[in-house]
This record gives C-alpha cells, sequence and structure tokens, in this order.
C-alpha cells in the first residue's frame, strides 16, 4: 500500500511539473514535457513536504497538506492552460523506433544500478556499488532523522546540537516516502530511477537543441554517463595478466567480466602490473550519481538551465505577445532559486557562470533571471553558509587532484581526449557556429575555477563543479563523433566509432563492475538492523546516542542524533571535531572525567557494541555500575545514561 501511495504522489507530482512547462515552452513533444516535469515535479514535492513538514512535522497532517496542494496546483493548472496547447504536444510526438530503443535501454540499466543500491537479504542490509559503502550511512543517518527522529528544524544527525547545512532535500523525499509507508527499497527506487532517467533525457534535449543532430542526442548522455579516461590501458594489461595464469584463466572471460579486480576511471584499486596513470576523475555513474545522492537533483537541474539559457540567448528571439527570452530566463532563474537546498555545487555552478553570460549577452532581460534567484535563493544561501571553516574554502590551489603528478599528463590521463575532440569542435566553424562557441565560452569557469580554487575541505569536492562542465561540453564532444559515424566515408565512420569506445570504454568498464556481485557489500549486518529497531522502539525520537565514530554506526539506522558521526564525513562537511572527539573519548574511558562532557553533550544513551570494544577504551564496567542497560542483544548493550 506504501508503495502504492508513493507511485500516486509521484505522478502526481509529475503532472503538476509536466503542465507547468506548457506555461513556459508552446511548442514541445510530451516526451519533452515528461521529462521535465518530472524534475520539476519532484523538486516541488520536496520543497511543499518539506515546508509543510516544518510547519506540522513530519506525520500524516503534513502528507495530507502536500497531497492537497499538489492536487489544488494541478487544478488550477488545468484552468490556466488551454488543453489545445497540451493537445499540440501529443501533434508534436512522432513515433521513434531508435529513440525508444535507446530509452528502453537505459532504462534496463538504470533499474539493475539503483535496485541494489539497498536490499535486505539474510545476513543483513546490501548496497552496491562499492562507492554506497562510505556515503550511504550518512544518507541513512539524515533520512531517519527526518522520518524517525522528528529532526524539525534540521539539526546536523552526525552532530549534535548544530546547524545542518547540508543540500538535505533529496533525502527529505525519502523521508517523506517513507513515512507515506514506503518500505526503504521502494522509498529510494522511485525518486532514483525516475531523476536519473529524466538526466538522460534531459541531455539529449540539450543536445538536440543546441546541435540539431539527432545522433549526437543520442549520443551525448552515453558520452556523459560512461565517462572515463584512459584507465581501459589497465584493464587490457590485466586481462593478460589473467590469461597468462593458467590457475585464473581457467575460469573464462566471462568469469573476469564479472568479476573485475579493479576499477578503471579511478586508480585507488590497481592490481600489480597496472600502469601508474593519475586517474582521479571517476565516472559519473559510480562516483557520483548513485553515491552522491544531491546529484539526482543538481546534474538535471543545471541541465535544464543550460538549456533555457540557450533557448533564450543561442536562438533567435521571434518576439511576440510575451518575449519568450524573458520568460525562459525567468524560468531558469526559478529553478536556479530553487538549487541551494537541492544541491549547493549545483548553484554554485549556476551563479559563477550567469555574469559572464549575462555580459556576453547582455539584456535587459536578464532581470527576469536574477529577481527569482534573489528571491529564492538568498534565504538558502544565508542558511547554508554555516560552515565552520570558511577559512579552508577559496584557497589558491592549483590542478585540482594532480597533486605531484604533471597536470599535462594528469589531465591527458583523465579527460584527455575528450577535451581534444571538445576543442576541434569549438574551433571548427563547420562543427559549432560562432554563436554555439560564443555561449559555450562562459561554461569554461566550470573547468578553470576548479582547478585554480579549492572550493571544499576536501580538494577532489571540486569534481561537483567539474562534472558541470563535462555535461556541457559532452554536447560538443558528441557532436564530432556523430559526424565521423554519419559520414560517407567509411573511414571516418571507423574513426567515430573507435572515437566513441575510447571515450566510453574505462567508464564502461566501472559500470559493469558496478552492475557485477563484487560490489554488493553488506553495509550492515542482522545484528545491527535488529539493534536498530530495538533503539527505534525504546528511546524517544529526539534522544542524543554516543557511539563510536565510524561511517556505518548501527545508530544511522535509527533517526537518533549522533553525539559524533565518522569524522571523515564530519570534516568533508567543514566541521571542526577535535575536541569532541576527545570529549567522546573520555566518557567510555569512564571515571569522574566521563561527568562534564556527558552533561555539556547533552548524552541520553550511549552504546557499546563491537565497534565500541575494538575502537575506543572502553570501560563497561563503569557504564554497567551507575546506569541501566535498555537493550542488550548480539553483542550490543545501550545504556540509559539521562532520565
Amino acid at each position: 500500500m506504501g508503495t502504492l501511495i508513493i507511485l500516486l504522489f509521484t505522478l502526481l507530482a509529475i503532472a503538476n511539473g509536466t503542465w507547468l512547462t506548457c506555461l513556459v515552452v508552446e511548442k514541445a513533444s510530451l516526451r519533452a514535457r515528461v521529462v521535465v516535469g518530472a524534475v520539476i515535479g519532484l523538486a516541488l514535492l520536496s520543497w511543499i513536504a518539506f515546508l509543510s513538514a516544518l510547519a506540522f512535522k513530519l506525520n500524516g497532517v503534513s502528507i495530507g497538506i502536500t497531497a492537497a496542494i499538489l492536487i489544488a496546483g494541478f487544478v488550477a493548472l488545468l484552468g490556466k492552460v488551454p488543453f489545445k496547447r497540451f493537445r499540440a504536444s501529443l501533434d508534436e510526438t512522432r513515433l521513434d523506433k531508435l529513440g525508444i530503443a535507446c530509452y528502453a535501454g537505459w532504462t534496463v540499466l538504470l533499474v539493475w544500478l539503483f535496485i541494489r543500491v539497498v536490499s535486505f537479504q539474510p545476513d543483513g542490509l546490501h548496497t552496491a556499488p562499492l562507492n554506497n559503502f562510505g556515503d550511504l550511512p550518512f544518507h541513512f543517518g539524515v533520512i531517519t532523522s527526518f522520518a524517525y527522529g522528528e529532526n524539525l528544524p534540521p539539526q546536523n544527525p552526525i552532530f549534535a546540537g548544530m546547524k545542518f547545512t547540508y543540500p538535505f532535500l533529496i533525502d527529505f523525499l525519502t523521508a517523506f516516502f517513507m513515512r507515506c509507508g514506503a518500505d526503504w527499497r521502494a522509498a529510494f527506487f522511485v525518486e532514483n530511477i525516475v531523476l536519473a532517467l529524466a538526466l538522460v533525457g534531459l541531455i539529449e534535449m540539450l543536445a538536440l537543441r543546441m546541435t540539431k543532430n539527432r545522433v549526437a542526442a543520442l549520443i551525448a548522455p552515453v558520452i556523459f554517463l560512461f565517462n572515463g579516461g584512459f584507465g581501459f590501458l589497465n584493464f587490457f594489461q590485466q586481462l593478460s595478466l589473467f590469461f597468462n595464469d593458467p590457475q585464473q584463466a581457467k575460469f573464462g572471460l566471462l568469469h573476469f567480466l564479472t568479476h573485475l579486480p579493479a576499477t578503471y576511471t579511478m586508480n585507488a584499486e590497481l592490481m600489480a602490473g597496472a600502469s601508474k596513470l593519475p586517474l582521479r576523475w571517476g565516472n559519473v555513474f559510480t562516483t557520483l550519481l548513485i553515491p552522491q545522492r544531491s546529484m539526482l537533483f543538481g546534474l538535471p537541474f543545471v541541465a535544464l538551465i543550460v538549456l533555457l539559457w540557450w533557448m533564450a540567448l543561442g536562438e533567435t528571439d521571434r518576439g511576440g505577445q510575451g518575449s519568450p527570452r524573458r520568460r525562459f530566463l525567468f524560468a531558469a532563474g526559478i529553478l536556479a532559486g530553487l538549487l541551494p537546498m537541492l544541491h549547493a555545487h549545483g548553484f554554485f555552478s549556476v551563479a559563477i557562470v550567469s555574469v559572464p553570460l549575462t555580459l556576453l549577452f547582455f539584456s535587459i532581460d536578464w532581470i527576469a533571471f536574477y529577481v527569482p534567484v534573489a528571491v529564492l535563493a538568498a534565504p538558502q544561501a544565508l542558511y547554508l553558509s554555516g560552515t565552520q571553516v570558511r577559512n579552508e574554502l577559496f584557497k589558491f590551489h592549483l590542478w585540482w587532484e594532480a597533486g605531484n603528478s604533471n597536470p599535462a599528463l594528469f589531465w591527458a590521463a583523465n579527460a584527455g581526449l575528450f577535451m581534444l575532440i571538445l576543442i576541434i569542435a569549438l574551433a571548427v566553424r563547420k562543427l559549432a557556429s560562432t554563436q554555439q562557441a560564443k555561449f559555450y565560452l562562459p561554461f569554461a569557469l566550470w573547468f578553470i575555477v576548479p582547478n585554480v580554487v579549492k572550493l571544499a575541505p576536501w580538494d577532489w569536492d571540486n569534481i561537483k563543479v567539474l562534472v558541470y562542465w563535462a555535461l556541457v561540453s559532452c554536447v560538443f564532444v558528441a557532436l564530432v563523433v556523430s559526424v565521423l559515424l554519419t559520414h560517407r566515408w567509411v573511414v571516418l565512420k571507423v574513426l567515430g566509432a573507435a572515437l566513441l569506445i575510447l571515450l566510453t570504454l574505462s567508464g564502461a568498464m566501472d559500470v559493469l563492475r558496478a552492475a557485477s556481485p563484487i560490489e554488493d557489500v553488506t553495509l550492515f549486518g542482522q545484528a545491527e538492523v535488529e539493534v536498530a529497531e530495538m533503539i527505534r522502539q525504546k528511546t524517544p525520537p529526539r534522544a542524543v546516542i554516543l557511539h563510536a565514530p565510524i561511517h556505518n554506526s548501527v545508530v544511522a539506522l535509527t533517526g537518533r542524533q549522533s553525539v559524533m558521526g565518522y569524522p571523515g564525513h564530519l570534516w568533508t562537511h567543514g566541521i571542526d571535531y577535535g575536541q569532541r572527539e576527545n570529549e567522546v573519548k573520555a566518557i567510555y574511558r569512564g571515571g569522574p572525567e566521563s561527568a562534564k562532557p556527558l552533561a555539556s553533550l547533552n548524552v541520553d544513551y550511549v552504546v557499546i557494541g563491537p565497534a565500541e570494544q575494538s575502537q575506543m577504551q572502553v570501560a563497561e564496567n563503569f557504564f554497567t555500575a551507575l546506569y541501566p542497560v535498555v537493550i542488550d542483544h548480539a553483542g550490543y548493550r545501550v545504556y540509559r545514561v539521562k532520565n
């Protein structure tokens, strides 16, 4: 029943978003409207649900109010938008067998990837791909804090007592679905698959609109989502080693492909004999779209904003009743204004490009963009600006993750071929027009700034801006490849096919590995799942719980506030945790020294389990003598330290 409810919510949200497109774009196919409507609709659902819950808590009342607003909005749109305009969308829709086949292929792949993000098996809670192992427990902590912990207004679930300055709306939407009665798998899967499919469609639409080339439009999502550098060289080296080892070769090629020994877009897991390529970009699927959940909103939102900018600036404004340019810029401004709580790096990326774009295509119509941005984004930006380490941001830092590597070699290994084809596309007027090159110029900042400035405490997080550069650039790269593939000369067709393979082979290997059994990992054992359920039943929703600062603590599944979560997560979010870490250690050591930090940190419960016993100096006799045990199960004991 819960799954049916969230499907109805999703369809209602998509219907609202689809009908809203009729207010902005007069002529579009039904498929295009639904693709755009899916992104807008789920974003609106997230915002409406969050604001309703902020006023009435996340319960039946706020869920009912959210449903009522969506229904009322759809009824109002039915009265506002002439049905003949929507009917025209049906007339614009053509049966495209190739497009349908491609979209069916994307659907199968995305379903397989996202259905494995959360899976309950006899030995516990599993996840795939492997990159989820580090990131997903944090998102569990955020989601359960909303669903089970009454965490409104939001406090940091992994650093109790601190305002939560993180773009959390994608996780709030999951929590909303869970409170509607959906199980964990459905709550994750529905939003994931809708937004991922919409991203594919939006990249295709952007490429088609900018290049007028159908083949380029079909290729662009492939080049972007299966991105990778020259790591496939390591694949062939390892394949050679495999077949030269009689013990390994007997398993055959299929076994090797379904048990790939390493990733090929990052060099963290290379086998002996692999080349020392400085690979750090990663694959969009395996390092960003799936584990970095806010990217599910960020990427399609930015793609849609760029599309609207192109429609307003790169194409001829035909005038008429209500300037299309002004209308498109206004719509882009609203989307940008909604972005900070959806994906902060996406908003930053849009902000730094909008200024030079305004100067290059100067018009009074830009006011229509900046006004909604100021009204909608300013309060969010002010709220999210509460990081403790401002002095660690925007420092001069050259060449992103190149480190001691030669910068030219670094970028050649990670995106050299991609960049070469991009330069050719922009330089050859028969490929990209002067208007297209002029429009693209400001987006080069999405490559330049992350290579000059540190945008986050962890240098690698600069990729959250770099990826938007790749998003826009893939349109022009796809154009070159498509021209070669459709050329009448066979030699150029072969060259085009070879370039497409070289651009995507490393990424395809990583996606294949992510979809294989080798990256299916246990995130929480069955004991942890059972203990988490007991904690939810026997502690109040807003309880503050002390546990070992590990990334996959059982507390992440409970919705309760952690005194201190994983230091790696805290550091990347800009939180100075040093003093609290010492206080946590002092509490676990027991004795008189524990009294002050227990009181100052407002601790309600203390967990002592396998992780605490192995990583902390635990004086359990101290807790046993003073505090009652409320849970004793599977090697875990939870002590109530405050009445």
